[in-house]
């Protein structure tokens, strides 16, 4: 037996604007309010909406890409700061 394909679901247009703006998230938290399901059934049916809309689902991928970038930079800094933090807090050169 198999599984029929599912159709892409019409999102409610404030989801759909939330994925236009690269929010990801907040499409899922207002399908899930605004459809009264489970966390897991709203991230399948954005993702089948996004799956079904080739050019957001480009867009999508270069806002987390993006995302995702930043967030290396930011770690990377701040390691380097706590680095040099330990290094002054434990005596520096000479101890």
């Amino acid at each position: 037996m198999r599984n029929k394909p599912r159709r892409s679901p019409d999102l409610p247009k404030t989801a759909v604007e939330a994925l236009r703006c690269g929010n990801l998230i907040g499409a899922i938290k207002i399908v899930r309010q605004e459809r009264k399901i489970g966390l897991k059934e709203a991230k399948e049916e954005v993702e089948l909406y996004l799956a079904s809309q080739p050019t957001l689902k480009k867009k999508m991928d270069r806002v987390l890409a993006t995302a995702q970038q930043r967030f290396i930079r930011w770690l990377i800094g701040f390691l380097v700061l706590a680095a040099g933090m330990a290094y002054l807090v434990m005596g520096g050169p000479g101890t």
